[in-house]
């Protein structure tokens, strides 16, 4: 296949036909320490291909993607970087921006498998990726029902695929992969990915209860009962949001999201995770689109700024959607060429 992020099609469902993404996941974050060349291309896919071979594509085997940073292009290629860096989307945001060189997102039901498979990578021999890609990080996680409550534990629902207890992906409510693959350019039949660390107070969002979790998720009119079958797009009524904020006192976090589509179609398709790196619960939101502007568009939009005209009770974090119980550790973002551009991706003369 041509598309590295084509992964969708080997996802199963549950029984309310919700997708099931892979349960476990690594981002291996790399630095390129020297400017590569023919050599340096071949090495990597063959290592890349290596364990493409040994497991089949999808959950019950592997799934890759390698995305590059623009830092990468500006300081090893001839070509100007097809992805904008990092900026801060939220007032008060004190995210690093990072420039990170490769980002290798890879996912699996088995994390056994997931660990052989880096430890493979990062390896010695002429099969590892080798020299000039040097580890920077590794960061890993979780996203299927049961494990956040087995994890983490806590008030985390039994159920639940993610830690703030609701499924996220719902049919219909993100972009589809043909609808986040760029069509002309130097990334066409690729796409772009934006990496964020998010850090969540589960103590404070758990202390809610399940009515006001469901009304800060989504929206004041979604109950918990209500939330807890949603198997289609949420129904967030993001057009009335200033009515059911002045009625309310409350914006959901589905509901002001909703309001960056674009003729009603999501302009995100998500692969995030639940995460304990360093101990600390949190997300690492990976999310694909076609620009990054439609990224920074929506997180915007998710800020919900205006609300607060609406209604006293709501602040630019307060009864504000999730907004109050997330802090955004950092921010990275990559460009995801196709397939048989993956390695080292825009070399003078290769």
């Amino acid at each position: 296949m041509s598309s590295q992020h084509a992964w969708e099609a080997t996802f199963g469902a549950d029984d309310l036909g919700r997708p099931v993404p892979p349960a476990f996941h690594r981002l291996v974050m790399l630095d390129v320490t020297r400017s590569p060349g023919r050599t340096d291309v071949r090495r990597m896919e063959v290592a890349l291909r290596r364990q493409e071979k040994r497991f089949r594509h999808g959950p019950d085997g592997l799934l890759m993607l390698v995305g590059w940073g623009p830092g990468y292009f500006a300081r090893h290629t001839d070509t100007d970087a097809p992805i904008s860096r990092p900026v801060a989307l939220a007032r008060g945001e004190r995210a690093v921006m990072e420039d990170i060189d490769v980002c290798i997102h890879l996912a699996a039901d088995d994390e056994d498998r997931l660990d052989a498979v880096v430890a493979a990578l990062l390896g010695e021999g002429p099969t590892a990726l080798g020299d000039p890609l040097r580890l920077r990080e590794i960061r890993t996680g979780f996203a299927r029902a049961g494990l956040p409550a087995r994890i983490v534990g806590g008030h985390i629902p039994r159920d639940s695929p993610l830690l703030l207890g609701f499924h996220s992906g719902l049919r219909r409510n993100q972009a589809t992969e043909a609808e986040i693959t760029i069509e002309h350019g130097p990334l066409a039949g690729g796409t772009t990915m934006h990496v964020s660390r998010l850090a969540l107070d589960l103590n404070a969002w758990y202390r809610l209860g399940a009515e006001g979790r469901a009304a800060l998720m989504y929206a004041p009119t979604i109950s918990p009962s209500c939330a807890a079958t949603l198997a289609e797009d949420a129904p967030s009524d993001f057009e009335r949001l200033p009515d059911t904020a002045r009625a309310h006192g409350v914006v959901g976090h589905a509901q002001a999201a909703a309001r960056a589509r674009l003729d009603g179609r999501p302009r995100l398709n998500r692969r995030d995770f639940a995460t304990i790196d360093g101990g600390i619960p949190g997300t690492h939101f990976v999310s694909l689109q076609r620009d990054l502007e439609d990224f920074n568009a929506t997180r915007a939009v998710m800020n919900a700024a205006d609300a607060r005209h609406h209604h006293a009770s709501i602040g630019l974090r307060r009864n504000n959607g999730i907004n109050q119980f997330m802090e955004v550790l950092s921010r990275a973002t990559f460009a995801v060429p196709v397939r048989a551009q993956r390695a080292y991706p825009g070399l003078p003369g290769v």
